[in-house]
């Protein structure tokens, strides 16, 4: 099976390689009466395959993939598509992204489908962005009635087009999509869309079970650091935990992952935590980020970074401002640049109270980290710019009439 594989995607990427050869003969002429849709539809599916493996590559060739696979489906003899494997293989490529036009040109020149018209011109909507007249029509399909080849790309695209008006009513949809096709793309699919939404209806076990089914099974998917960072912020918004005593149960929740999973969801809870401002989870989170001993040197510093901002506004605000300090800019992403700057400007606005040996006019001057400055006192150089400008302002007070 596996050579197969191998076989079937060295077939399918020399396909989206190879150059469409336009000529004028007659359309009749360019038929192939010999060619399968269903095996067509299969190679498409063995990309997907490498695409929830992590593969780039495949990922980067499916969009070229399916236009050819288009071009394909219009040369080939009319008579193919009233076998129902064939109109099956139709729906399934229009459900994977492929353009609809493809079958209403067809549709046009009077090829017939054997398929449910319901099922058929529904398909055909979704593939067309066609979101209204796609639910209209859908809606009015079963897909546990439907073949296994299809039930579950059916049932994720229902899920998908009713979760805007009725999100719990999606989740039935969506639990038949994974049921229906697991370790597939459409169960990736359905589990990355899925999880954040049952989280928004409050329940917490569910979104819980869904992500430890996406980080086992589709952790290197190309998508997966895309629910990485979903599951960071749902984790750290105030809609689901809310007692910082509630962290035991995040980090068990974490902690059954991978090594790497854990340092990159700790790292990006922290940040979301931050962002969020839940300083609690921030700072629980980059704390047990730099206990699992990274030697990663960027993610090292986005840690000590959210430890860091996450005591800007405490009563550690001077350790914090020097810890800030600390980091050089030039090693931080511009996002964290951004959020380094923001948490000094906020340390410098934390006091110490009282003060009593700050003059009334200095009480507000922002605290500067004594980071050279003695050098520079003993710099009478310093001081030039600032005695010329008194010696300006006596001047114009001598000379002004009052």
């Amino acid at each position: 099976m596996s050579f197969l594989k191998s076989a079937l995607l060295c077939t399918g990427l020399m396909v989206a390689a190879a150059p469409v050869v336009m000529t004028t003969q007659p359309a009749s002429a360019q038929m192939v009466s010999t060619a399968d849709p269903d095996l067509m539809v299969l190679e498409l599916q063995i990309l997907q395959d490498e695409i929830i493996k992590g593969n780039l590559e495949a990922y980067n060739l499916l969009q070229p993939s399916l236009i050819v696979i288009g071009r394909r489906f219009l040369r080939l003899d009319p008579e193919i598509w009233k076998q129902e494997r064939n109109s099956r293989a139709a729906i399934a490529f229009m459900l994977s992204g492929g353009s609809g036009s493809v079958f209403q040109e067809l549709a046009a020149q009077g090829v017939v489908f054997n398929a449910d018209p319901n099922l058929f011109a529904g398909a055909m909507a979704y593939s067309q962005g066609n979101r209204k007249m796609a639910l209209s029509l859908l809606r009015k399909v079963d897909p546990i009635g439907l073949p296994v080849a299809i039930a579950g790309q059916v049932a994720l695209a229902q899920a998908i087009l009713i979760s805007n008006d009725d999100p719990a009513g999606a989740q039935r949809y969506f639990d038949l999509a994974r049921l229906m096709m697991p370790g597939t793309l459409v169960e990736e699919s359905a589990l990355r869309r899925q999880a954040p939404m049952i989280a928004k209806l409050g329940d917490t076990p569910k979104f819980e079970r869904l992500s430890r089914r996406y980080l086992f099974q589709y952790s290197n998917s190309v998508f997966s650091s895309e629910f990485r960072d979903t599951v960071a912020d749902v984790i750290s918004g105030s809609d689901y935990l809310t007692k910082e005593d509630e962290w035991v149960r995040v980090f068990q929740l974490i902690s059954e992952f991978d090594e790497e999973s854990q340092s990159i969801l700790l790292l990006r809870l922290a940040k979301a935590a931050l962002v969020n401002g839940n300083t609690a989870f921030a700072q629980q989170g980059s704390t047990a980020f730099l206990k699992l001993g990274s030697q990663n040197t960027e993610w090292i510093n986005e840690a000590k970074l959210y430890l860091a901002a996450s005591k800007a506004s405490s009563e550690d605000w001077k350790a914090a401002i020097s810890r800030l300090v600390a980091i050089k800019s030039p090693d931080l992403s511009r996002e964290n640049q951004l959020i380094q700057a923001v948490a000094i400007t906020m340390a410098n606005s934390i006091r110490e109270w009282p003060q009593p040996d700050l003059y009334p006019a200095s009480e507000f001057v922002p605290y500067v980290p004594k980071v050279g400055l003695k050098k520079k006192l003993y710099d009478p150089a310093v001081f030039t710019p600032f005695e010329n400008a008194l010696n300006d302002a006596d001047k114009a007070l001598k000379e002004a009439e009052f």
